[in-house]
């Protein structure tokens, strides 16, 4: 079988699972196989053998080795994206971003249903994906006075010049500890239908929706074996020398502002971004440029969540606690990207942590693993931490709708 549905990456000799399920998660996106075909690196599922420290990875080695040479047909080019750019270079183009966009109703409507007020949307400069983004580019050029986009993620020129990569959706600003918007994530309007694998005893188990919304194709070890449409959430079994089976599940919401892979493109990473949340009377008075300093912080997963979360921690706590727990939150873009966090707890001072993932993605033993190593990390870097708890059922699963509910979270001491 020739490797199909997989994209050339920066790494000689490695092509990701793109369209393919990784065989060793059975999940697409970030995994990686070797030319050679016997060797797998996995985002999701850890071995004693660790890829990359920057963002966890890990190797596997197959029993059998897979065919080697790619199908061009089915395989994308790499493109070599530019350098990202300076955050100085990215707040200004994303604040006359800001300036040439809007945001529509049904995404205002959306955030005033997530507990946000009026003058926390203004001042937080949520945004639409727009409809015609050449067009944006073109304001962008006219309010910044730019006119090439090198290195800002989002941005690619196509041969009819400059344009935006994206789908429409909310857009959500990532900025630093300088209050600085150096990379977006878009909560997009209508995710994709995916598929998952469960292989069973079915060595090389692969689905993929081949049309949306749900014309499911069956593969094993590359050839297809059955076409059919399945019910969302509803899981196919498969009988094929073994047993299996795979669902039809809603796809990934968040997404990146990235232009990765396209002409004169910018991938957003390198690294990703950490949001980092204050109230927004603290936001409103905070001059970019200008360093945050705190002694304690709250870590939670996903900016929207923590822009949230922060806004009802003054409301809820008094102020000597508020000076022992913080009023700043740290957003990841996922548990596993929590390394990115370090040199920022440093550059801002930080002594104490409150982590605050999910409750109901803690009982995911892969979300535990990274929670023990962010949690190792912390400790031998002298920090004190705690792990905020509370409960799922009654409170929502996250941070910030436990916080708006005016639940207080219980602390346990870490160390």
């Amino acid at each position: 079988m020739a490797l199909s549905n997989l994209r050339r990456t920066k790494l000689k000799g490695w092509y990701e699972y793109y369209r393919e399920t990784c065989p060793i998660c059975h999940k697409r996106g970030g995994c990686m196989i070797n030319e050679k075909g016997d060797t797998v690196v996995c985002i999701r599922n850890e071995s004693s053998i660790e890829f990359s420290k920057n963002f966890q990875s890990w190797v596997h080695r197959l029993k059998e080795k897979r065919k080697t040479k790619p199908s061009d047909e089915t395989i994308g080019d790499f493109i070599e994206g530019n350098k990202k750019a300076t955050p100085d270079t990215l707040h200004k183009t994303y604040k006359g971003f800001i300036e040439a966009t809007t945001l529509t109703d049904s995404h205002y409507n959306h955030l005033v249903k997530r507990s946000m007020t009026d003058d926390e949307i203004s001042i937080r400069e949520f945004r639409s994906f727009p409809d015609k983004p050449w067009y944006t580019v073109k304001a962008v050029k006219e309010i910044t006075g730019k006119e090439d986009f090198d290195g800002v993620p989002g941005f690619y020129k196509s041969k009819f010049g400059w344009n935006i990569a994206g789908r429409q959706g909310i857009m959500i600003p990532y900025r630093n500890e300088y209050n600085q918007i150096i990379g977006y994530q878009t909560r997009v309007d209508n995710p994709l239908n995916d598929v998952t694998v469960k292989p069973g005893s079915i060595n090389g188990l692969q689905a993929v929706v081949k049309e949306q919304p749900n014309l499911v194709q069956i593969l094993i070890e590359g050839e297809i074996i059955e076409e059919i449409s399945l019910e969302l959430g509803k899981m196919h079994m498969v009988y094929r020398n073994g047993v299996g089976s795979v669902t039809l599940v809603k796809g990934q919401r968040y997404f990146w502002t990235s232009s990765a892979n396209k002409l004169n493109g910018t991938g957003a990473g390198d690294p990703l971004p950490i949001h980092v949340a204050v109230p927004t009377d603290k936001l409103n008075t905070w001059e970019p440029g200008n360093l945050l300093k705190a002694s304690s912080v709250w870590i939670t997963e996903g900016a929207l969540k923590a822009d949230i979360a922060v806004q009802h921690i003054p409301k809820i706590y008094d102020v000597e606690e508020l000076d022992e727990i913080g009023t700043t939150f740290l957003a990841t873009a996922g548990v596993n990207t929590w390394r990115y966090l370090m040199p920022i707890l440093k550059n801002m001072g930080v002594k104490h942590v409150n982590i605050a993932f999910d409750m109901d993605a803690m009982e995911n033993p892969k979300v535990a693993y990274q929670l023990q190593q962010l949690a190792k990390e912390l400790k031998k870097n002298n920090y004190t931490a705690n792990l905020a708890m509370w409960n799922p059922e009654n409170d929502q699963k996250g941070i910030d709708d436990t916080l708006a509910r005016k639940r207080i979270p219980k602390f346990k001491r870490l160390f």
